[in-house]
C-alpha cells in the first residue's frame, strides 16, 4: 500500500520523523509497516535494544516523554507508544506536556503514537500535524483497489495470477489484508516453483469465507434453486455452526432489505455504505444482488430467519434439517427438485 512505501522511503533516505502518528483499522498494514521501520533501528543494533514498547493507557504522559528524553548508548531509538486514547473525551491537561514536547523534541528519538481512531479536531492531534508526521492505515475499499492490493502482494512474492483468478481468490478469502496475506503465504508454498497461481491452486488450497458462501446461498435463492442452494447450505454446515449460519443469513437480508428500501426512496449505491455501515466494495455485490429479490420476499425469507432462530433455540430438532427447510421455503415452490 501507499503507506508502507512511504514509511519504506523514509528509512531508504534515513529520515525518520521524530514524532509521528499512525492510525487507521487496518493492524495488520501498521504491523506490517512496523517491521519495516524497526529495520531501520536494526542496522545499527541487531539486539533492538534501542527500541522500546509501551501502552499509553499504562504510562502517564510525563512518563512517557521521561523516555522520549532519554539519552541512550546508540545514536538512534525508537518509542512506540500504543493503545492512545489521547483522542477521546475526558483526557487530563498532562497532554500539554506533549504539545511542548512537539516544538522541540528529542532529535535522539523517534517518538511513535499508534491509535485505532483519531479526532482531528483534538489540540493533540493539530499540534503533531504541524509539527511531526501523520499516516493513515486502512484497507482497499473499492475492488479495483483490493486486486491492486493482491497484484503487489504476489509481485512481493514472485508470483503472479490472471485478473479474473485474483478476482476469485478475493471472493474465496474475503475482505482482509492479514487473512489474504496467509492465504498468499500457503498458495506459494503449494504452487511451488510455478510463478502463475491457478484457479485450481485456489479451489485446492484457500479457505473460503463463510460470508462467501452465505452470498452464494441467497443467489441460488434468488434464481429459486433449492437443489443448488441446498448443496451450498450443506458445504457451509460442514465448517460453521447452525446458529452462525443463521446469523449470517439474517444480516444479508437486512442489508439486502436496506438496498431495497434505499432504492425506492430515490438513492443509489453510493449511498449504501454509509447508510447500512459496510465498506463500499461490499455494498456493490449487496446493492446487485437485490436488484434479484424483492422487498416481499426478503420480508418473508427475515420471518422465516426469526422462526427458525426459535426453532433452533427452543424444539431440540435438527439443527441441519430445520435450516433445509427453511431454504427450500425460502425458494418455494417453483424451485427445483430436492431429490
Amino acid at each position: 500500500m501507499r503507506e508502507i512505501e512511504r514509511i519504506k522511503e523514509n528509512v531508504t533516505r534515513g529520515k525518520i520523523p521524530a514524532v509521528h502518528l499512525w492510525y487507521g483499522e487496518d493492524r495488520f498494514l501498521i504491523q506490517e509497516a512496523l517491521k519495516v521501520l524497526k529495520s531501520f533501528y536494526f542496522m545499527t543494533d541487531p539486539s533492538g535494544s534501542g527500541i522500546e514498547v509501551v501502552s499509553a493507557k499504562e504510562l502517564s504522559p510525563a512518563t512517557i516523554l521521561e523516555r522520549a528524553n532519554t539519552m541512550s548508548f546508540f545514536a538512534n531509538r525508537l518509542l512506540i507508544v500504543e493503545e492512545v486514547p489521547y483522542f477521546q473525551d475526558g483526557q487530563g491537561a498532562d497532554l500539554e506536556l506533549f504539545l511542548d514536547y512537539f516544538s522541540n523534541p528529542n532529535p535522539a528519538t523517534s517518538l511513535l503514537f499508534i491509535a485505532e481512531s483519531v479526532h482531528r479536531g483534538r489540540k493533540f492531534y493539530k499540534a503533531l500535524d504541524r509539527t511531526g508526521e501523520i499516516v493513515e492505515f486502512c484497507a482497499p475499499k473499492r475492488s479495483q483497489d483490493w486486486l491492486a492490493w493482491v497484484q503487489s502482494e504476489l509481485k512481493a512474492r514472485g508470483k503472479t495470477m490472471d485478473a479474473q483468478v485474483m478476482s476469485q481468490f478475493i471472493e474465496w478469502a474475503g475482505h482482509h489484508t492479514g487473512v489474504l496475506s496467509q492465504e498468499l503465504d500457503k498458495l506459494v508454498i503449494y504452487s511451488q516453483d510455478r510463478q502463475k497461481i491457478t484457479e485450481e491452486d485456489i479451489k485446492a488450497i484457500t479457505t473460503r469465507t463463510i460470508e462467501a458462501s452465505v452470498f452464494d446461498l441467497l443467489d441460488a435463492v434468488a434464481g429459486r434453486s433449492s437443489s443448488k442452494a441446498l448443496q451450498t447450505l450443506h458445504k457451509v454446515l460442514r465448517e460453521e455452526h447452525p446458529l452462525k449460519v443463521l446469523t449470517l443469513l439474517v444480516r444479508q437480508v437486512r442489508l439486502l432489505l436496506g438496498c431495497n428500501a434505499l432504492r425506492k426512496r430515490g438513492g443509489n449505491v453510493a449511498e449504501a455504505p454509509s447508510a447500512l455501515g459496510i465498506s463500499p466494495y461490499e455494498a456493490q455485490k449487496v446493492w446487485q444482488q437485490s436488484l434479484k429479490l424483492s422487498s416481499e420476499k426478503l420480508a418473508k425469507a427475515l420471518t422465516e430467519c426469526l422462526k427458525t432462530d426459535l426453532a433452533l433455540k427452543t424444539s431440540g430438532g435438527d439443527p441441519g434439517l430445520l435450516l433445509e427447510m427453511m431454504i427450500i421455503r425460502f425458494c418455494g415452490e417453483e424451485g427445483e427438485s430436492v431429490y
